[in-house]
């Protein structure tokens, strides 16, 4: 698209060009080929007029200098090709906003997977080392086998579930490593735990103001109706005529049996071209251009809808995750004293039931925990993006990237 627009810029630069070319001719072709020329003979006049004309040779290479000073059509060029130019830096910032957020919300995946496998194999093991306890005492004869074998259920159930979310943490991982373009065969694990971040600091109001003042999908789409409407008067423009100067010059050496002629010529004038009529083709093209950059300017309005309702879930999101928060994090540290506690009367009562609600409901909270934590950072990061905001230290990377560093 830079390319382009430099393009239409150099048109308004004049052309040259030379063309050579060579032919056999007769005396009488020499003045209809180089026109009003100079013709000086290499030879004297009495001894040229001796000279026997049999098929001469003429070579005459022409250099033609073309410059159209007026031209209506340029102008209207060079602004198609810099909306155009715009609208793709627009599709830049849109792909490297959704990459960011991409990589973000994977990147919490792969935590969130991380921290559920730490609980789930805390839980495992503490319930190994009360499924050796119970065996101990059926071979004391303290516990029943039914109560062992319930044990040993809940047991390969955790076992079960453990499995189920290491699936999950290589299945995120695998979409992270794709994110980033590491080498095939290689997963990419979170260096940091799970913890909130920062929480938004605008309002719902401010969040929609920016979204719909800076989002690029709407940007691109204006610039794309812009596009088109300088498409339109290019088209319409074509009807006007197109003023330039031309020039020429010519230097010939033509070759007989025993002599040589040569010629120069050179000229200048002004010229123009003026397509009065062509059926209408050109209007029919500006106003079917006019009509496709009216539908752009529709598809933006579309867009500030769309963008409005993305701000809003994420808000939303956001607003509803922090309030969870409030229940999710204190209800997961109950349960996890609730199960130490349990595990300390179980070695009293030896109640394998109330162990086992227990640890249901440890598994219970440690859900919604992690999912309420994910779900924050994933509304913030969604902010981020829907409200057109970089993340600190993003906006120098995609500069650099833009600039192809």
């Amino acid at each position: 698209s830079q390319w382009n627009l430099i393009a239409s810029r150099r048109s308004w630069y004049p052309s040259i060009q030379l063309n050579g070319n060579s032919a056999t001719t007769y005396p009488g072709q020499l003045n209809t080929l180089l026109g009003q020329a100079y013709i000086s003979s290499a030879t004297t006049s009495a001894r040229s007029s001796e000279v026997q004309y049999s098929q001469p040779l003429s070579v005459a290479p022409i250099l033609v200098l073309n410059w159209s000073f007026f031209d209506a059509t340029r102008v209207p060029a060079i602004n198609q090709a810099l909306s155009s130019l715009f609208a793709q830096r627009f599709l830049f910032d849109v792909a490297a906003r959704n990459l960011v957020l991409n990589l973000q919300v994977a990147y919490t995946d792969v935590q969130a997977e991380s921290e559920l496998v730490r609980r789930y194999q805390w839980l495992l093991e503490l319930t190994r080392q009360q499924v050796l306890r119970a065996e101990f005492w059926v071979r004391q004869g303290r516990l029943t086998r039914a109560s062992l074998d319930q044990l040993h259920t809940e047991q390969r159930l955790q076992l079960t579930r453990l499995i189920d979310r290491y699936q999950q943490l290589f299945t995120s991982a695998n979409a992270l490593a794709s994110l980033v373009a590491v080498p095939p065969g290689q997963i990419v694990l979170s260096s940091s735990p799970l913890t909130l971040v920062p929480p938004w600091r605008k309002d719902l109001d401010s969040s929609l103001q920016q979204a719909l003042a800076l989002r690029e999908e709407i940007k691109q789409k204006l610039a794309l109706a812009d596009r088109d409407r300088w498409s339109a008067i290019r088209a319409i423009n074509g009807y006007l005529p197109v003023l330039g100067l031309t020039g020429a010059a010519t230097y010939g050496d033509t070759s007989y049996d025993q002599s040589s002629v040569q010629a120069s010529q050179a000229n200048i004038g002004l010229g123009f071209q003026w397509p009065l009529f062509d059926g209408g083709i050109k209007a029919a093209d500006s106003s079917s251009l006019k009509s496709q950059s009216a539908s752009q300017l529709s598809a933006a309005t579309s867009e500030k809808l769309v963008v409005a309702k993305q701000v809003m879930d994420a808000y939303n999101v956001y607003v509803t995750s922090r309030l969870a928060l409030q229940n999710t994090g204190p209800d997961f540290s109950l349960s996890r004293r609730t199960v130490q506690d349990a595990v300390r009367a179980f070695s009293i009562n030896r109640d394998v039931t109330t162990l086992v609600q227990v640890f249901n409901l440890y598994i219970s909270a440690a859900d919604r925990d992690v999912g309420s934590t994910r779900q924050f950072n994933t509304s913030i990061f969604g902010l981020y993006r829907y409200s057109a905001l970089w993340p600190e230290g993003v906006s120098e990377k995609v500069a650099q990237r833009r600039s192809g560093d």
